[in-house]
């Protein structure tokens, strides 16, 4: 017996040995791991099914060349190593995917945070002030606010005042709606005559109301700048000049197309701080609409040139404003265009799909006679009139064979229009069912959408959804009051889709970089469906923690069309993931609006990276959250 058992145990030596051995043959073949990570909790996610599993955990993982090399145990995986190979040892850290959000607009909030601005932009340039509070606090505080920033500012130079809203502020709070109310276009043009001034809301992370004003030397100077076609909307600015309330096109123009119009250094390095800002928020990838001002995508493009992009960027096409949009697609060659390239561009930025608009905010839905009239309605319902014609830009699109984005969808009178326009113009350019759900085309946001009867519609389709879920946080108890509990369900049903086998995305879309949360705040919503009210609504479309993380990896993958390299920690695909200060699998559901993001890497390249890890690692603490003194310098 002693002799059987000697015999079994140098055999099983021999095979660790030989399988060690080849390891090291391989690694050498092919080349070390300049990384490994381990003693760590893996969660690959490489389950892309609608089962309530993440896949594979492991403890190592190997990384070359900006990809996995390989995954699996501590023995294995750190065998690999070679002379300089880096091992990096996590104490039992967890480990997930960077977190993919279908739809946010980082441009957008960039200019918005006041330590990315104090550090890039020149006070020659612009001066920004963002105060905070209640509504009525900072209404209150403007008046002193605004005489500082424009005594301190130079002549001629921009000044920029922002009101933060934070979670706590209703949005049927009258005070958010203080552009020509609470403030008018005298007060600014008496406080700055010889300065360009901008007062903004911006919410940081609900839907509380984006306003903003100007006062008449801002109006000039927009004029004398006069993007083309821009302004078509409001009669050449002839609105904001008598109001000074600014026109959403302005709005969303003034920023790339006039003060940082001939100053694309300021620009791009205001957006690179930016995204390095989000990869601390753990973000890594990220779908948008660019718009159709200039600067934007030249900025990115200037990022992804110089390899400094530190959140991958899937983007589309779509037009604000919308005059642009009746023009650009009389001319076949852009539809051409725009409808064969999907996919199309660099391992950081590539195009996604195209989108505009596809009707009103309305539901068929009537709403409830017991009601109080005096509030204004979350949505209209009893239907509404317009939508996508046909022959219409997007119709176009769809014909020849591209994939539509309907990036901002509120309502289940708008998702069946869409839906009519993808069979009908696919009918008629000729395509088979199968050939219409590879295009894969998407829907965001799925605020009073999609109706149960809608979903298997959706399904035949081959459809996916993007969704926010801070209108399960914010909006359900208005949704609840207006239309009850039946318009509820058709708030970001998550549970309904995946029960169908329809995959689903993450959306941020709000400038979380003025707040201490991370993409896991807005993540857990989904999660336990509790309101601003402290409510749960429609607990039956809660997920579980697996396939809400799927929302925000894998499936968020397939939205941009990357799941054979995104998604998931397998090899060969990038190596984008995220180190944990908690276990997300385990941890109770109310704590998981609380993990922080110790670590990101994209492409092997750590882009972020706190304090008292770095200190752990041996390594230098990095990012723009950490560098700028945010939240994160302090963990």
């Amino acid at each position: 017996m002693i002799k059987k058992i000697c015999s079994v145990l140098a055999a099983v030596f021999f095979f660790t040995a030989f399988a060690w051995t080849q390891n090291r043959d391989i690694a050498a073949m092919l080349g070390y791991p300049q990384t490994i990570v381990f003693n760590a909790k893996i969660i690959t996610v490489d389950d892309a099914s609608f089962n309530p599993t993440v896949g594979a955990i492991a403890q190592a993982m190997a990384i070359r060349d900006q990809k996995i090399l390989a995954v699996g145990n501590n023995n294995a995986i750190r065998a690999l190593a070679g002379p300089e190979t880096r091992l990096i040892d996590l104490q039992g850290r967890t480990v997930v995917p960077g977190l993919i959000m279908v739809h946010n607009h980082p441009m957008d909030w960039a200019p918005v945070v006041p330590e990315i601005m104090d550090k890039v932009v020149p006070r020659e340039v612009m001066v920004t002030r963002v105060i905070t509070g209640s509504p009525q606090e900072q209404l209150d505080q403007l008046p002193q606010v605004l005489r500082e920033t424009v005594q301190e500012a130079p002549p001629g130079a921009w000044v920029q005042i922002l009101l933060v809203w934070d979670i706590n502020v209703l949005p049927d709070d009258p005070l958010i709606h203080w552009a020509g109310v609470w403030i008018t276009k005298e007060q600014l043009d008496r406080a700055a005559p010889n300065n360009p001034v901008m007062v903004r809301s911006r919410e940081s992370i609900l839907r509380q109301g984006r306003e903003g004003m100007m006062n008449q030397k801002a109006v000039e100077v927009v004029r004398q700048v006069n993007p083309p076609d821009q302004l078509e909307g409001r009669n050449n600015l002839a609105y904001e000049e008598r109001t000074g309330v600014m026109s959403g096109s302005v709005y969303r123009m003034i920023i790339p197309e006039v003060i940082f119009k001939d100053r694309l250094d300021l620009y791009s390095e205001i957006f690179r701080l930016d995204l390095s800002w989000w990869a601390a928020k753990g973000q890594t990838t990220f779908g948008s609409y660019l718009y159709h001002f200039p600067n934007i995508i030249k900025a990115y493009r200037l990022l992804d040139r110089k390899g400094e992009l530190d959140n991958r960027v899937a983007w589309g096409w779509g037009s604000v404003p919308r005059v642009a949009e009746a023009r650009d697609f009389q001319d076949p060659f852009l539809v051409a265009d725009l409808a064969t390239r999907e996919g199309t561009g660099t391992d950081y930025m590539w195009y996604i799909g195209t989108g505009g608009s596809l009707g009103r905010q309305c539901v068929s839905m009537e709403p409830l006679p017991s009601r109080d009239t005096r509030i204004k309605l979350i949505m209209p319902g009893g239907g509404c009139e317009g939508g996508p014609e046909p022959g219409g830009p997007l119709w176009k699109i769809v014909k020849n064979g591209g994939r539509v984005l309907a990036g901002h969808q509120w309502g289940d009178v708008p998702i069946e229009k869409m839906m009519d326009m993808i069979e009908q113009a696919s009918k008629e350019g000729g395509f088979t069912p199968e050939e219409i759900r590879a295009r894969r085309h998407a829907a965001d946001h799925m605020n009073g959408w999609p109706r149960p009867d809608q979903i298997p519609r959706m399904k035949e389709l081959g459809m996916i959804g993007g969704g926010t879920n801070l209108y399960i946080y914010e909006d359900s108890p208005r949704w609840m009051r207006d239309y009850g509990e039946k318009a509820v369900e058709m708030v970001v049903p998550r549970n309904g889709l995946a029960q169908a086998g329809i995959m689903s995305g993450i959306e941020i879309d709000k400038p979380i970089e003025l707040t201490d949360v991370t993409a896991f705040a807005p993540l857990s919503w989904a999660i336990t469906r509790k309101a601003q009210d402290g409510k749960v609504y429609a607990p039956q479309q809660r997920l579980s923690r697996e396939l809400a993380l799927k929302t925000a990896t894998i499936w968020g993958a397939y939205y941009v069309l990357k799941e054979n390299v995104l998604g998931s920690l397998e090899p060969g695909k990038f190596a984008d993931f995220l180190v944990l200060d908690k276990d997300y699998l385990t941890i109770p559901e109310d704590q998981i609006e609380t993990i922080r993001v110790l670590m990101t890497v994209v492409g092997g390249k750590v882009v972020h990276l706190v304090p008292s890890l770095a200190q752990e690692l041996g390594m230098e603490p990095r990012g723009a959250e950490v560098e700028l003194g945010g939240p994160a310098a302090s963990y």
